[in-house]
């Protein structure tokens, strides 16, 4: 089964995956990581990297960050190829949302390439305008 780990500003990351146990009823089985203003890739990267390296079940790990180029996604990418340097596949995709967090869970049986593929039509799927 594959491991998600969602990086974000804080509160985003513990409020995703508080949405999602809301939604499912019951514990998502996801890693919040919630970055603070001061902080950045640099000094964060090795300990996310390692809450990685623990969430993998073996089948790798895909990481969900807010806003590709900010803080957190470049703290997830750094901290994806340290973990993926020891032997952990990841997979980082940029721009989360609700329904993205909950496709990845929802699908989280499959192989780490079609997980990830079904995350972003999840996410881009539920971006319309709805009135």
């Amino acid at each position: 089964m594959i491991a998600i780990l969602v990086v974000a500003h804080t509160p985003l990351a513990t409020a995703l995956v508080a949405c999602a146990r809301h939604v499912l009823g019951a514990d998502p089985d996801v890693v919040a990581v919630d970055i603070e203003p001061n902080e950045c890739a640099q000094d964060c990267s090795s300990k996310v990297a390692e809450l990685i390296a623990q969430a993998d079940r073996g089948d790798g790990v895909l990481v969900l960050t807010d806003l590709p180029g900010a803080s957190p996604s470049n703290i997830a990418v750094k901290s994806s190829e340290i973990a993926h340097r020891e032997g952990v596949p990841c997979c980082v995709l940029g721009g989360v949302n609700a329904a993205m967090l909950l496709r990845a869970i929802n699908y989280r049986q499959g192989k780490l390439e079609d997980v990830a593929s079904s995350a972003l039509a999840g996410a881009t799927h539920s971006v319309l305008r709805v009135d």
